[in-house]
């Protein structure tokens, strides 16, 4: 991954729709669905849902706090997508740095719920709505363009990618939005209780090799398929088409997952060896990062991994947005700079760390050497 430059963060913006979602609003929508479920099985075979089956739909807002560690979250309003997402938030860079579009070279759209399910590209959307030009006179201007996906890991991994465009563009945008509201399946709490939206823009600029926020050594990624039925989507995908009303109506098209099994295995492997093998690379130790940015998969899952790493020498502060927007899956780490400016400080060490479906980890370690300007519109 070697260039002859490297990579600073130039600027950073997030934005949220305004439609706040309560926890005794997610209950309640489960609660209806459930109704409704027990009502149609009732109607089609004459006995509705056993008591197990209920309860797998029964929360209240405390349980969601006390468990998950969301208070509320943001869903778009109807009609807006995760494109519409990202807009924003790039708008708001763009008016705050004065950055003219043309600049931009390439741009990197971190995503897994697409605004169109297989064309276009959220990539070639956004260039079209912020002005990038597509003609350099009579010629094709050069703009690379793509979305990435790599579940919650997305946005950790586009950064990665950005790093590597250094040595051909000055400017990378990189995106990381998700409408995660469009993915919940109302017949699974575990999903339904964390979701929630949000779009950012990250400004990735190239600097010099002894400005470099980075270096190669400081990206690691990590994969392990095998078991990639914990966090899926049944149907929908070419696999597996969606075929009927019936797979429909139980969102079988939507996310499922195992939530005791996400946090049995991700709270050891990210305390534990995924960890260490970020710091053998690096050749850092956990005393020399001064905060840390958690993916938001869940509070209580994040505060176990951050109560851990204290255990074994952290000493630092994680950094978060308090709950209060749900996991955004691509825009979770960036959001989480946003909401926290004081923290990024010239000097400071941060250490950003996504990981989710898959299984998939994406890590970077960033020393600040610039001034890092954030902008919130939430």
């Amino acid at each position: 991954m070697g260039t002859d430059y490297g990579m600073r963060i130039a600027a950073l913006a997030a934005y949220a729709s305004p439609q706040v979602v309560t926890n005794d609003e997610i209950a309640e929508r489960l609660r209806q669905a459930m109704v409704q479920l027990d009502d149609r099985l009732k109607r089609e075979r004459g006995v509705g849902l056993s008591e197990d089956e209920q309860r797998r739909f029964m929360t209240n807002a405390r349980w969601i706090q006390k468990n998950i560690g969301f208070t509320e979250r943001r869903f778009c309003q109807p009609g807006q997508g995760t494109i519409d997402l990202a807009i924003e938030a790039s708008r708001l860079l763009i008016n705050q740095t004065g950055i003219p579009p043309s600049s931009i070279g390439a741009i990197l759209f971190g995503t897994v719920t697409s605004s169109y399910l297989y064309s276009p590209p959220d990539a070639a959307l956004l260039q079209a709505a912020l002005g990038i030009p597509a003609w350099n006179g009579p010629f094709p201007r050069e703009t690379f363009g793509a979305d990435v996906s790599l579940a919650c890991s997305t946005w950790g991994t586009a950064l990665r990618i950005a790093y590597n465009f250094m040595h051909e563009v000055e400017h990378v945008l990189v995106i990381g939005a998700d409408a995660m509201s469009a993915a919940i399946s109302w017949h699974d709490r575990a999903f339904a209780c964390v979701l929630g939206n949000a779009g950012t823009a990250t400004l990735c600029s190239r600097v010099p090799l002894e400005e470099d926020w980075f270096g190669p050594e400081r990206f690691f990624s990590w994969l392990d398929g095998s078991r990639a039925e914990v966090i899926s989507t049944p149907v929908g995908g070419s696999k597996r088409p969606l075929t009927s009303y019936q797979e429909l109506d139980t969102y079988q098209h939507r996310l499922r997952m195992d939530g005791a099994r996400v946090r049995q295995d991700m709270v050891p492997f990210i305390s534990g060896p995924g960890i260490d093998a970020v710091l053998a690379k690096t050749r850092l130790n956990l005393a020399d990062i001064d905060h840390l940015v958690l993916h938001e998969a869940n509070g209580v899952l994040n505060r176990d991994i951050v109560r851990n790493w204290e255990q074994r020498g952290f000493r630092g502060t994680a950094l978060n947005a308090g709950g209060r927007f749900g996991n955004t899956t691509s825009a979770s780490i960036p959001l989480a700079l946003a909401l926290n400016p004081d923290a990024l400080g010239i000097g400071k060490t941060i250490a950003l760390v996504a990981f989710g479906g898959g299984y998939s980890m994406n890590t970077a370690i960033a020393t600040i050497k610039h001034p890092f300007p954030v902008w919130a519109n939430v």
